[in-house]
């Protein structure tokens, strides 16, 4: 038996060696004497299954960004250019500073219809031809708009660069707008919109920007049935012939490319585009808010209720920005923070809650959301209420603290690692109004966030006893118990309201009668 085991054990022993070898052990002396030799051959099995321990991570240590080469066309285009040499590809994004806050009142939604029609055909391609010169190229063309912008991007291998910059200077610069395009993105704009109204979370996200912003146009998130059909071919050219010129714009390439030669590059590409900026409009100021507002958008017989709730809080370039998404994320800005850990994991309400603080060039909203049981819905509210308060009263405990800040630091590096989520970060700086060594020192910055600074950045900006509450679900069964947090409007999905009542105003913190 004995004689078995000192078999076994040199087996084993072999194997390590061989493991060793196969690993890069030949570099080392080939006469090691064991610190301690196997007394057995299930010690010797033992020793092999061992897991070591990885070893401790060191502090966060700040990235430094790419540096920008930053300069301007003839015709008034601002370039910034990044050199990322990693890949054979280049990111061009071009951003035009207008977006759906510049729409007509009667044509909600129309920038994003330019931005749709951009990819259907120029003067010089027709949409067929436009999509098989990208394709050609192997590259991927996308436009969008939000409130405050509209992108067009390309993506394409760096040895096509002079062609992919042609192609979206041409789509940029010389949109056709034919009609039998429009006709056709009229009719796929249509069944989506029927589609989204169909969704009990556009219908919340729809109430609760109509009702925090009023006159404001960050109100109006999509366009309606009725601009989408009275828009014309005249409409389309028009806001893009006023707010399509180059002073109004800015390029940003990331890539495998040489910072001196794309800025000849798109000098040339974009030479023959000319305009005045638009001057820059003047907005209604949102509602101030004094008390506690609860809408119920009527949706009979749902079976889930839909929650927003929130504020209207800060700007993008605010100095408390960095501080609220610290305390932030102590709230509900990951599935490790305090909203979800309660109302899915203790209380098990939803399949999650969760909050965040939007990015806008004016006054952004704090809102946090969920999706819960109709027989629940007056329970998870309370909860909500409960967190709000608890995060504007005291300070944020040292470990979590610490967490929130982790999380927000070690996942920028992923905001990062590709062309495309750098050319997004410099837009962002361009957008805001950053400076161009802002993510220099953003994760120190965030790290740098004590729990009072924590503290005094969310009890600024955000108000649980002036929040909006916005809950989609059937009227019948949620509009009375919520009254025990203020006025109750009920409204149908349009925003026509269906009744109104004064609820009695009741300590929110409270948990709902049993």
């Amino acid at each position: 038996m004995m004689a078995r085991d000192q078999m076994a054990a040199g087996f084993w022993v072999s194997m390590l060696m061989a493991m060793g070898v196969a690993c890069g052990g030949a570099e080392r002396p080939q006469t090691l004497a064991p610190a301690r030799p196997p007394a057995s051959a299930s010690d010797a099995a033992q020793n092999v299954g061992q897991k070591q321990a990885p070893p401790a991570s060191g502090p966060a240590r700040d990235i430094s960004f790419p540096p920008i080469v930053r300069s301007e066309t003839p015709s008034g285009l601002e370039v910034n250019v990044v050199e990322w040499r990693q890949l054979p590809v280049v990111y061009l994004r071009l951003v035009v500073r207008s977006g759906s806050e510049t729409d007509p009142a009667e044509l909600p939604g129309l920038s994003g219809l330019v931005s749709a029609m951009l990819k259907e055909g120029t003067r010089r391609r027709s949409s067929s031809r436009l999509a098989e010169d990208v394709e050609f190229l192997g590259a991927d063309l996308s436009a969008g708009a939000d409130e405050e912008n509209v992108y067009v991007t390309i993506r394409a291998l760096s040895e096509h660069v002079d062609e992919a910059l042609d192609i979206l200077a041409d789509v940029v610069t010389q949109p056709a707008f034919r009609q039998d395009e429009l006709r056709k993105l009229r009719a796929r704009e249509l069944d989506r919109l029927s589609l989204m109204t169909q969704r009990p979370e556009y219908l919340a996200e729809q109430a609760f920007h109509r009702t925090l912003y009023g006159d404001h146009p960050y109100a109006q998130i999509d366009a309606t049935v009725d601009s989408v059909k009275r828009v014309k071919r005249g409409d389309l050219a028009k806001w893009h012939r006023k707010h399509f010129v180059p002073s109004n714009s800015f390029l940003v390439v990331v890539g495998n490319v040489d910072a001196s030669k794309m800025q000849s590059v798109a000098a040339s590409a974009f030479s023959k585009w000319k305009g005045k900026a638009p001057e820059v409009p003047e907005f209604p100021a949102p509602p101030v808010r004094t008390k506690r507002t609860i809408v119920v958008v009527d949706r009979p017989g749902s079976v889930q209720s839909v929650i927003r709730v929130g504020n209207l809080a800060v700007p993008r370039d605010d100095d408390d920005w960095i501080p609220l998404q610290v305390s932030n994320q102590v709230l509900g800005g990951s599935a490790a923070s305090r909203l979800f850990m309660d109302l899915r994991e203790r209380r098990s309400l939803t399949y999650g809650a969760y909050s965040r603080v939007d990015d806008r060039v004016q006054v952004g909203p704090f809102v946090a959301k969920a999706s819960v049981r109709t027989e629940v819905t007056e329970e998870a509210v309370g909860a909500f209420f409960e967190h709000f308060e608890r995060i504007v009263k005291e300070e944020a405990p040292a470990e979590e603290l610490r967490n929130a800040q982790r999380f927000l630091s070690d996942s920028f590096p992923l905001r990062i690692d590709t062309p495309g989520k750098i050319a997004s970060l410099v837009a962002d700086l361009r957008i805001f109004g950053l400076a161009d060594d802002y993510w220099d020192s953003f994760r120190s910055k965030i790290r740098d966030v004590n729990s009072a600074q924590a503290l005094a950045a969310i009890r600024t900006h955000v108000h649980p006893d002036r929040a909006l509450l916005v809950v989609v679900g059937e009227a019948a069964k949620i509009a009375e118990g919520l009254k025990r947090y203020g006025e109750v409007l009920v409204v149908d999905a349009e925003g026509k309201t269906k009744s109104s009542s004064e609820g009695q105003r009741t300590d929110a913190s409270k948990k709902p009668a049993e």
